[in-house]
């Protein structure tokens, strides 16, 4: 039975004082990106303003995998070599990076951006008109969990044990503990910092997509794109079980077979730069 209600967990895990800068960025990157007549220095302005985030763009740009011949020394000149939408995922994944690597979750890092990269590519096939608003809802899905460490570490630590040795899919085990899961937290979360709904959504119902209904597609694409990046080993823990494909969401994204192999090549080349990206 659960040790706390509900109520008592949503009002740990909204006392968010000591994670500031995710919600910050993330609301106006995504916002200001997604207007018609937006600029890269609108995005670099507001990456500027974090120092620390800001440093850690430079160091990605400049990083091996870009391989730029010459030294990139501003934000400002980041933004118009990489391009604005290369700019923002790398300021989105620095945040949540910090995050997770903050609560000792570097294997739900690898499978946050694994399941971000897999949603971009599967939201472009799809036509939509910002992809990279997919890739920070994909990056972002399991925000619940890393609250719930960050915030209830001894509830979380009770998750875990359940999980140990059993065949449960870790909402079972939340469920069980908690009496709700870390996808609903993740809910909580995305109202206390007014994200838009193309990002709650997907958030809220990754594990039953079914319940979504104003971004039903992008939902969706995460659901897929999170089992699909767990059945190819980029799951959060590795003896856990991938939990089952809603048919309705894989009918909605529309894979047949040449389009899911051809996703699950440009995941496969992806993953394999997870653990450099940052």
């Amino acid at each position: 039975m659960p040790t706390v209600t509900p109520t008592e967990i949503r009002r740990r895990i909204e006392k968010v004082g000591d994670l500031p800068t995710l919600p910050l960025v993330v609301h106006k990157i995504v916002s200001i990106s997604n207007r018609p007549n937006s600029s890269a220095d609108e995005i670099a302005q507001i990456i500027e303003k974090d120092q620390v985030l800001a440093a850690k763009v430079l160091k990605l740009a400049n990083s091996p995998y870009y391989g730029f011949p010459k030294r990139i020394g501003s934000v400002s000149h980041a933004v118009v070599i990489l391009g604005l939408n290369v700019v923002k995922r790398m300021a989105i994944c620095a945040s949540v990076f910090d995050m997770m690597m903050a609560a000792g979750m570097d294997q739900l890092w690898r499978h946050s951006l694994a399941v971000a990269m897999t949603a971009h590519t599967l939201a472009t096939r799809a036509g939509l008109p910002h992809p990279e608003e997919v890739f920070v809802a994909g990056l972002l899905h399991d925000l619940g969990q890393v609250a719930l460490y960050a915030k209830a570490p001894d509830l979380a630590v009770q998750v875990e044990r359940t999980l140990l040795g059993s065949d449960l899919w870790r909402t079972e085990a939340e469920q069980e503990i908690l009496s709700l899961t870390h996808a609903e937290m993740a809910g909580w979360l995305a109202d206390h910092w007014s994200l838009p709904v193309s990002l709650k959504e997907p958030m809220m119902y990754h594990h039953q997509p079914t319940l979504a209904r104003d971004a039903p597609l992008q939902t969706a694409i995460v659901h897929v794109a999170d089992i699909l990046a767990k059945a190819m080993g980029c799951g959060a823990v590795d003896n856990q079980p991938v939990s089952p494909l809603s048919p309705k969401a894989w009918k909605l994204v529309k894979l047949d077979d040449a389009a899911l192999t051809a996703c699950v090549d440009i995941a496969a080349r992806d993953f394999e730069m997870i653990d450099d990206l940052l």
